[in-house]
C-alpha cells in the first residue's frame, strides 16, 4: 500500500512538473507566433517596395519629370501595408529590441526615399 502511494505522489510530481514547464513555455512560444507574423509582414511589405519600385523604373523610363507618378505609387503601397497591419492586429511580443528594430526599419525607408530623391534629382 505504501508503494502505491510513494508512486503515486511520483506521478503526481511529475505531471505537476510537466504542467509547469508546459505554462512557462507557452508565453515565449506566442512571442515567437508575433515576431514571426511582424516577420511576414516586414517581408510583404519590402515585396511591395520592391515592386513598386520596379513599377516606378518601367513607368518614368528614367525620365525625372515623372517622379510624381513614383511619389503617389509609394503612397499608394504604403497605404496598402498599413490596411495590412490593421487587419492582423498583431499582439506587441515583449521583446525589448522591438522598439528599436522598428526605428531601424523606419530609418531605412527614410534612406531609401532619400536615395530615390537624389537619383531624380541627378537626372
Amino acid at each position: 500500500m505504501e508503494m502505491h502511494k510513494q508512486t503515486s505522489e511520483m506521478i503526481s510530481s511529475t505531471l505537476t512538473n510537466t504542467a509547469m514547464s508546459l505554462s512557462k513555455l507557452q508565453v515565449p512560444f506566442a512571442n515567437w507566433q508575433s515576431k514571426l507574423k511582424m516577420e511576414k509582414i516586414s517581408s510583404l511589405a519590402k515585396y511591395n517596395r520592391i515592386k513598386s519600385l520596379e513599377d516606378l523604373v518601367i513607368k518614368i523610363g528614367y525620365d525625372p519629370k515623372d517622379a510624381i507618378v513614383a511619389e503617389e505609387i509609394i503612397k499608394n503601397k504604403n497605404l496598402d501595408i498599413t490596411a495590412l497591419r490593421k487587419q492582423l492586429k498583431l499582439l506587441a511580443p515583449k521583446d525589448p529590441r522591438t522598439k528599436d528594430i522598428a526605428k531601424d526599419e523606419a530609418q531605412k525607408a527614410d534612406m531609401m526615399k532619400l536615395i530615390i530623391d537624389q537619383n531624380i534629382q541627378i537626372r
